[in-house]
């Protein structure tokens, strides 16, 4: 019994010494809830957008009507050497302001997916963010 305390404990500080840690996962701390989704960030983008014009955009009702979207590629560092990342930046009804961002890391053969509110209202983001959860998890269609 004893033994298995000790190995137990042993394990306990070893394991964590032995995790690598990801500086592009590191570099995105702070940010809000990060999501997995396989697939590459070109191919989950393109999925991510093709549902979101379905979703949100289309339609005099729809989610987002009056908002308009931009995608991109972007750099992490601010000398262009540190991780590169595509990213979707939704701007406000009738002016250009930054309204929603939603950026796509390379992630080993995966991609984590970074969401970062700027000016959504609550009832809005609340609905954006269950959507692009469902979206990372499953193929999942506009129900609600």
């Amino acid at each position: 019994m004893l033994l298995r305390v000790v190995i137990s404990c042993l394990l306990a500080l070893f394991l964590p010494a032995c995790a690598r840690k990801d500086p592009a996962v590191e570099s995105l701390m702070g940010s809000e809830p990060q999501r997995l989704s396989f697939g590459t960030p070109p191919e989950v983008l393109h999925s991510f957008v093709e549902k979101m014009k379905l979703c949100w955009f289309s339609g005099a009702n729809s989610a987002l009507s009056g908002y308009h979207y931009e995608t991109g590629d972007r750099s992490a560092g601010e000398d262009g050497s540190a991780d590169s990342f595509q990213n979707v930046m939704i701007y406000g009804a009738g002016a250009n302001t930054e309204s929603f961002e939603v950026q796509f890391h390379k992630y080993n053969d995966n991609t984590l997916i970074v969401t970062r509110n700027i000016s959504l209202p609550p009832e809005l983001l609340t609905r954006v963010k269950r959507d692009i959860q469902l979206w990372a998890l499953t193929n999942s269609d506009c129900s609600s």
